[in-house]
């Protein structure tokens, strides 16, 4: 690891970048919001090989270097809503790329039972302890799916046993197939060298529920 260059797009507060520092890799980060990017600083600036932390838009950036490996992962990729958003930051990775850089794309596989739920009904998703009070959140969603532009609306609802709903987050998501992946990865330069399915290197087949994707410049 120790040398090679590595960019992360969309990368939250560092949490997988912590791990590629540590090993000595020359790593650098963008990300769109501030107060992640500035966590991700303080949290990383530990290392002797300080990183570079960059707030800015994945859809529109130039760093005016090339990496060896450039991935986006936790399934940040679905908030590129458009093709034309996609296009966009596609154009914008091809430009970080040399002729042997590998670019990895890591997301889930949607699956129809739950984007077609029952509009209203709220589902379980998570429980935390809050770090002030150190009571249980528990987060249930609701979403609603329009299959025409395949993007979901989801809404998270947080409560406490005592306090239903104290806060309420909505946000969308592209919901990526994998036949709608391979096709505007191809159409936008990129060739795919491996397709799996999970974090082990399994083969992307019918029971998979990651789509992880390897590719190159075409």
């Amino acid at each position: 690891m120790s040398g090679n260059t590595i960019l992360e797009l969309a990368c939250g507060t560092g949490r997988l970048a912590n791990s590629l520092v540590r090993e000595g890799a020359d790593y650098t980060g963008l990300e769109l919001s501030q107060d992640f990017a500035d966590l991700a600083k303080k949290k990383l600036n530990q290392y002797g090989n300080t990183p570079t932390i960059v707030t800015g838009d994945m859809r529109n950036f130039q760093l005016n270097k090339t990496f060896d490996l450039i991935f986006i992962g936790f399934n940040s990729f679905l908030h590129l809503l458009t093709d034309e958003d996609a296009a966009s930051f596609f154009t914008c990775v091809k430009k970080h790329l040399h002729e042997n850089s590998r670019f990895l794309i890591d997301i889930f596989i949607p699956n129809p039972l739950f984007l077609y739920r029952p509009e209203g009904i709220q589902f379980p998703v998570l429980e935390y302890n809050d770090s002030h009070s150190d009571k249980i959140v528990k987060v249930q969603e609701s979403n609603i799916y329009n299959a025409d532009t395949e993007v979901n609306e989801l809404t998270w609802y947080f409560s406490f046993d005592d306090q239903k709903d104290f806060a309420i987050e909505q946000f969308s998501m592209r919901m990526y197939f994998p036949s709608k992946m391979n096709q505007i990865l191809i159409e936008n330069g990129f060739r795919i060298l491996h397709q799996w399915g999970d974090y082990y290197r399994s083969p992307l087949g019918e029971g998979s529920k990651l789509q992880i994707y390897d590719v190159c410049i075409a």
